[in-house]
């Protein structure tokens, strides 16, 4: 039975420095989460408070309604995979997969029946008589999952388990660690800093920056309907454009890019009007428009073409450089120079305040 997992406004310190000030968020029984931003935003921190690594100074962690805070590391009942693999080079891999379970003294034919199981639900029973350092890093990565799910845990928690592996098997092992994840209905906690893998892999992500959650949500609505500019430029590519709300009469709202404005009917009611904003584009949400003159002037500076799509690089009448992708299919490629104009697919777009720091967008009115 799947567990949920309850942080209640927990806080670490490492001497004076304060790293998590009073965060909270809630795991679902069953669901893989992932903790989600740049390097030194206090994810791992977070994740060494779950499995007992670090201590809590403030607030309690629930593990099925049961306050873990005090209880030790080897009592929380957790699988841990690490970004190294953490795997012993002498023994095998079916002795290293069984390591955990003949620590908790379970009988040597029980022993056999596990690691049997979970070698062929990660698909290395071909490989259990052979040591680590004749196997591949996808291979070794194997290893580590198995070792931490073999003891049957409450709760799988990985900390950067691909970022040592090239790019195409990082591929493959993200999507049999969802699949298995998956089959055995693990609460799994994983952090990244990958956002890619963050979008392929997990049912939702928590956002941390500073070691404050920026935003949690599914992958698709982190993507689409981010809420700060924060969230909007690290995941995915986002051209930020300074604009103005012109009007706003009950969410159907006149938006105004220099001189393009064009119609939104999902900015909140009560965001008002004559207020500057940001307004975030994603590259694939601009539509090119050589025709007429309706849109933001631009010029292409360079261009990238890359089979199903083209990459141009333009420059805004005030210098802002930008990065528009247009599907190949839709015409000759538009050459170096040429003077276009971008019209937005505005149901798409995302509005901020002028700070970044909070969204104008009702997502309540759904794309």
């Amino acid at each position: 039975m799947s567990v949920a997992i309850n942080i209640e406004k927990v806080v670490k310190r490492f001497g004076k420095d304060t790293v998590i000030d009073g965060l909270s968020l809630d795991v679902k029984p069953g669901e893989f989460f992932t903790l989600l931003g740049p390097s030194g935003c206090g994810k791992t921190t977070l994740l060494r408070m779950i499995i007992g690594f670090n201590s809590i100074e403030g607030g309690q962690i629930k593990v099925d309604g049961k306050v873990i805070n005090d209880i030790p590391t080897n009592k929380r009942n957790m699988g841990m995979v690490f970004q190294n693999y953490a795997i012993f080079p002498h023994m095998t891999v079916k002795d290293n997969i069984a390591f955990g379970l003949k620590n908790r003294k379970v009988s040597k034919d029980e022993i056999e029946k596990k690691v049997d199981e979970i070698l062929k639900i990660v698909k290395i029973d071909h490989l259990k008589d052979r040591k680590p350092q004749n196997l591949s890093g996808g291979q070794q990565q194997r290893i580590a999952l198995a070792r931490a799910i073999v003891i049957h845990p409450e709760v799988l928690l990985m900390d950067e388990p691909l970022s040592n592996l090239d790019a195409k098997l990082r591929i493959e092992m993200r999507n049999a660690i969802k699949q298995i994840q998956q089959q055995m209905g693990i609460t799994t906690v994983y952090v990244t800093h990958d956002q890619e893998e963050a979008l392929a892999v997990s049912d939702r992500i928590a956002v941390m920056n500073g070691g404050v959650i920026q935003q949690i949500d599914t992958p698709k609505q982190i993507y689409q309907r981010p809420a700060n500019t924060f969230v909007s430029t690290f995941i995915g590519l986002s051209n930020i454009m300074n604009g103005v709300i012109d009007s706003n009469d009950n969410g159907n709202s006149i938006v105004r890019i220099g001189n393009y404005k064009f119609q939104m009917n999902n900015i909140k009611k009560d965001t008002g009007s004559n207020i500057p904003v940001k307004v975030s584009v994603r590259p694939e949400e601009f539509i090119i428009n050589k025709e007429t003159q309706e849109g933001i002037p631009v010029t292409v500076k360079n261009s990238v073409f890359l089979g199903v799509a083209t990459h141009y690089f333009v420059v805004t009448n005030e210098g802002q450089e930008m990065e528009v992708i247009q599907n190949s299919d839709l015409g000759e490629l538009i050459p170096n120079g040429s003077k276009i104009h971008l019209k937005l697919q505005v149901q798409k777009v995302n509005v901020f305040s002028a700070d970044g720091s909070k969204t104008f967008i009702d997502r309540e009115v759904r794309l």
